[in-house]
């Protein structure tokens, strides 16, 4: 009698061991992950769209700037925890302004994912980058041409396009920054000084031109845009000399790091399939 309760003891916990085995090992053709969203003083971080395919696993993650400052986030500073494996995302870097948001679709290669049930994703590579940084002094820039390139700290600029008319003024530069911290470009920044002494912000800042960021030996372009002035024929752009004011338009900064975050993933059973 013991000898049977001892067997059928075994065979529940076999039972009981090749469920829990066969659920882990469950394939679904898609898993859908539940939304999540967290908060602290300075962003909002929400995660929506998640899935797990055969062979990738991914989702949109929105990161809204609640300070008054530049949010740069670097992807490849944080990684996936799947399994007891860490895996590392190769995205493009992301420049969100003060106070907005912006987005970015995290997508890992490899698997398979459709069977994983939950994860877990640190979020490291959240940098504060300060909006009232100092800019780099640079030369003013003469309309019409008299020198296609010019210099400003580690910024070294060239202008690629240039259109003079009555009507519009655009000119288009191309920059690389050579130091080792992070470049940063602020096209709305930028004005030009007419003959009647007054300085006009260009046409793109109303817009809010997006600032770019550069790394060491990396290149950019930007166009600064103004349209026609009142004044007459003392302000005729297709005539006058015009002269670009850089101001803060190129800073040099080392991004402070902001606290790393870990989102946890789990399935949304009665989406997935």
């Amino acid at each position: 009698m013991i000898m049977k309760k001892i067997v059928l003891t075994l065979l529940v916990a076999v039972c009981a061991i090749g469920s829990a085995v066969a659920q882990k090992e469950k394939k679904y053709e898609k898993i859908v992950y539940k939304d999540s969203k967290t908060e602290n003083n300075e962003l909002i971080i929400t995660v929506d769209n998640a899935v797990g395919l055969e062979k990738e696993t991914k989702f949109k993650l929105l990161i809204t700037n609640k300070t008054n400052d530049y949010v740069l986030y670097k992807p490849e500073e944080g990684r996936f925890v799947i399994n007891g494996k860490e895996m590392v995302p190769s995205e493009k870097w992301l420049l969100i302004s003060p106070n907005d948001n912006d987005y970015i679709t995290i997508n890992l290669k490899g698997g398979p994912f459709n069977s994983v049930t939950s994860y877990s994703f640190q979020l490291d590579g959240l940098y504060k980058v300060s909006s009232n940084a100092k800019g780099v002094e640079a030369p003013d820039f003469k309309l019409p041409v008299t020198k296609n390139d010019f210099t400003a700290g580690n910024f070294n600029c060239n202008l690629s396009k240039v259109s003079k008319e009555t009507e519009k003024t655009s000119v288009k530069f191309s920059c690389t920054y050579t130091g080792d911290k992070i470049g940063f470009i602020f096209p709305s920044k930028a004005g030009v000084k007419m003959p009647d002494g007054n300085e006009y912000a260009n046409a793109k800042s109303k817009a809010k031109a997006k600032a770019s960021f550069l790394t060491k030996g990396k290149s950019d372009d930007f166009t600064l845009v103004w349209d026609r002035m009142q004044g007459g024929k003392s302000m005729d752009m297709q005539f006058v000399e015009m002269f670009v004011k850089w101001n803060s338009t190129f800073v040099e900064v080392a991004p402070e790091k902001m606290q790393p975050q870990t989102l946890q993933f789990q399935i949304d059973e009665t989406l997935s399939k």
